[in-house]
């Protein structure tokens, strides 16, 4: 039903909202690890995440395989967008390690404000639904 109403957007909006969360973790693991000798900052390059969870490139398919099993709606693909090595162009310390910890505090807020956004544009779609609905009595 509700694919009806909004079309691939609200799945798409949820994508995006799944791969800013996996990045969320991603940038706080490079900020935690700042002191670790030796560890190499990563990174998920958020378009092509969601270009392959798009395309079905990026997930696994969840099965139920139990009728006791909680569902995903709709079947939707779970998505894991992949992790690589950020690049550092040669910046590294004599430790080892690569994160730059300013490039990281920008990226995560970045990140967050990008999710809050998206978030918010989600609530604002249902709002507008909840008022057709109510209107419509």
């Amino acid at each position: 039903m509700i694919d009806k109403l909004f079309g691939k957007s609200l799945e798409r909006l949820e994508q995006a909202l799944d791969v800013r969360n996996t990045r969320h973790g991603v940038i706080m693991s490079n900020i935690t690890n700042q002191d670790t000798p030796g560890y190499k900052a990563k990174e998920i390059d958020f378009k092509k995440a969601l270009a392959d969870a798009d395309s079905g490139a990026g997930g696994l398919k969840v099965a139920q395989t139990n009728a006791k099993h909680i569902s995903t709606h709709n079947g939707a693909s779970s998505i894991s967008p992949e992790v690589r090595l950020s690049a550092t162009n040669g910046a590294k310390r004599l430790d080892g390690n690569t994160v730059n910890t300013e490039k990281e505090m920008t990226r995560l807020a970045e990140n967050t404000f990008m999710y809050q956004a998206t978030a918010e544009f989600i609530a604002r779609k249902f709002a507008g639904l909840k008022n057709v609905i109510s209107e419509g009595r």
